[in-house]
């Protein structure tokens, strides 16, 4: 797979993502209608789910983002404020920043997990030392830019900002995201200009084991 075919999947998954955000902002700045921005939010979540799935894509991804679309919208739904369709989201990224040290610590870097699934790659990647040092690196890089701004969107949560959250996620997180992308890739192929014979580093690890 080209480099530019994989930054390809890669912007378009950050779009795919920001997508029932782009609906749901929107609608709500100009109407000022939690139930129709929440409509708006979740037919786009379909839209994408339904790409998803035609694309011969995994179920997975496309009923996941759909899911925590309808989670967040029965959450918001129920609770009346907009500043609750962001939350699932939010917390599931906030988890994720701060278990990503524990599973650096345990040589399972989730840049390389997400790289796997949304590539198609799977975990053939942890048998090359190169390429799992190189996703440890560009995770490092990952953790510190989306802890901050996991952490400006917890502060804008916690003051009831929900057009603030909304126009954070479109107008800085989805450019960053695509920066991010880039950086991560440009580190990987760095780390990894030697090819790597994962079929040796098998074969030794299966030799110190007999």
């Amino acid at each position: 797979m080209s480099d530019l075919v994989l930054m390809r999947k890669a912007g378009q998954h950050i779009a795919e993502t920001a997508a029932p955000v782009l609906g749901f902002t929107l609608v709500y700045a100009t109407t000022n209608r939690l139930p129709l921005a929440l409509t708006a939010g979740l037919a786009l979540a379909a839209v994408v789910a339904v790409y998803r799935f035609t694309q011969a894509r995994s179920l997975l991804p496309a009923a996941g983002g759909f899911a925590l679309t309808a989670g967040a919208a029965a959450i918001t739904a129920l609770s009346g404020e907009a500043a609750d369709f962001f939350l699932p989201v939010l917390i599931l990224r906030a988890t994720v920043v701060l278990l990503t040290p524990i599973m650096l610590l345990l040589r399972w870097p989730p840049v390389g997990l997400a790289a796997g699934v949304l590539f198609g790659r799977g975990l053939a990647w942890r048998r090359c030392p190169a390429r799992l040092r190189a996703y440890t690196v560009a995770n490092l890089v990952w953790v510190v830019t989306e802890g901050a701004l996991v952490a400006n969107q917890v502060r804008l949560y916690l003051a009831d900002r929900a057009m603030a959250m909304g126009a954070f996620k479109l107008l800085v997180e989805v450019p960053v995201h695509v920066l991010l992308a880039v950086l991560m890739w440009v580190i990987y192929r760095r780390l990894t200009r030697r090819p790597c014979d994962c079929h040796q580093v098998r074969e030794n690890h299966q030799g110190e084991r007999s």
